[in-house]
C-alpha cells in the first residue's frame, strides 16, 4: 500500500485530499494534518510527503524532520520551483509527479520495503475461530500472528509468547525465529496466540514497532494478518502498526453488535481515529455454518 502525508493548514490540503482519494490509481492509504505538531506526535511514516512550504520550514525549525523525508518530499508552493509543485497547476500533474518521485527512488534502491499490508483483526468477545476468519481473506504466502487473549498450548511448538522475548531483545536473526515458529497449513503461514496474552504486554510501544517494521521491509510475506485480543487492543499504536483494521460483528449476538457500534465511533472519532482502511464484517459472512 502506497502511503501518502499532506502537510498543508488551509483549504487547499483539504480539496488535495479529496482529489488522490478519487484519482489515484491502486492501493493508497493517505493521511492530511493541518498543523505541524499534530504531524509530530503522530510519528506518521510515509512514502511522499506533500508539504506546505510554511509546514515544511516550521519542521525545520523544530529539528524534527525524519531522515528520509526530504528525498520523499514535494512542496507545495505558490511558484514554479525546482522540486516543489504549484499550486496552481492541475493536481494531474502532481500525480505523475508523486509516481515519477517513486519510480526513482525505486531506481536507486531507496524503496521504503514496506508494501506488504498488514491487517489487524479483532471480535469484542472471544472468538475461537479468528484465525480461520483472517485465513479466508489472506492469500498463499501470508502470515498470521496470534495475538488473542487465549490459545491452545501444543506440547513442542512455539508461539507468539515465545517471539515476544526475542522482539525485546531486538534480535537480528527475529525473521529466523518467526520461521521456526510458525506452522504452515494450506500455504498459510500461522504462528498461535500464546496461552494467556500477559506474555504480550511484556513488550513497549517502541518494539512492537520495530518487530513489524522487520517483517514488512523483509519482504518474505505477501500480506500479514494480526489477530487481536481485548487484552493487549488497548495498549498498542494502532496507527504505527497497522495498515488496515477489520472489526468482526456478529447478526448472533447483539452484546456483540452493539460493542461494535462502540468501537467504531471510537476508531472513527478525532481523538482516537484510525488512519488507515477501516472495515465491519460479519463472522456469518466467513465461516460455514458447521462452525458458527
Amino acid at each position: 500500500m502506497f502511503t501518502i502525508v499532506i502537510g498543508e493548514q488551509g483549504e487547499y490540503g483539504r480539496r488535495l485530499r479529496n482529489y488522490l482519494e478519487t484519482h489515484w490509481e491502486g492501493s493508497l492509504r493517505l493521511n492530511s494534518f493541518t498543523k505541524p505538531e499534530a504531524l509530530l506526535t503522530s510519528e506518521e511514516k510515509a512514502d511522499c510527503w506533500l508539504l506546505d512550504e510554511d509546514f515544511f520550514r516550521i519542521l525545520q525549525e523544530k529539528q524534527e524532520l525524519w531522515p528520509d523525508i526530504r528525498e520523499r518530499c514535494i512542496l507545495l508552493s505558490d511558484e514554479e520551483k525546482e522540486g516543489s509543485f504549484c499550486r496552481y497547476h492541475p493536481p494531474a500533474a502532481l500525480v505523475e509527479m508523486i509516481k515519477e518521485r517513486q519510480r526513482t527512488l525505486s531506481a536507486d534502491g531507496s524503496g521504503t520495503g514496506e508494501s506488504c499490508m498488514v491487517t489487524a483483526l479483532y471480535s469484542p468477545v472471544f472468538e475461537p475461530e479468528l484465525a480461520a476468519i483472517a485465513a479466508s481473506c489472506m492469500e498463499t504466502g501470508g502470515l498470521y500472528l496470534g495475538m488473542e487473549d487465549i490459545g491452545t498450548a501444543v506440547p513442542g511448538r512455539g508461539n507468539m509468547g515465545d517471539l515476544c522475548y526475542f522482539i525485546g531483545l531486538q534480535s537480528e536473526d527475529i525473521l529466523s525465529r518467526v520461521r521456526e515458529t510458525a506452522r504452515e497449513e494450506d500455504g498459510i503461514w500461522y504462528v498461535d496466540s500464546p496461552g494467556l496474552y500477559f506474555d504480550l504486554l511484556e513488550l513497549t510501544e517502541g518494539e512492537y514497532q520495530w518487530f513489524f517494521r522487520s517483517l514488512k521491509e523483509s519482504g518474505e510475506y505477501a500480506e500479514i494478518y494480526v489477530g487481536l485480543g481485548s487484552g493487549i487492543l488497548g495498549t498498542l499504536p494502532l496507527n504505527a502498526l497497522f495498515d488496515r483494521f477489520l472489526l468482526i460483528d456478529s447478526d448472533q449476538h447483539e452484546r456483540q453488535h452493539i460493542a461494535c457500534d462502540h468501537l467504531e465511533r471510537a476508531l472513527r472519532s478525532e481523538s482516537r481515529r484510525f488512519r488507515g482502511s477501516f472495515e465491519r464484517r460479519r463472522r456469518e459472512e466467513f465461516l460455514h455454518g458447521s462452525i458458527q
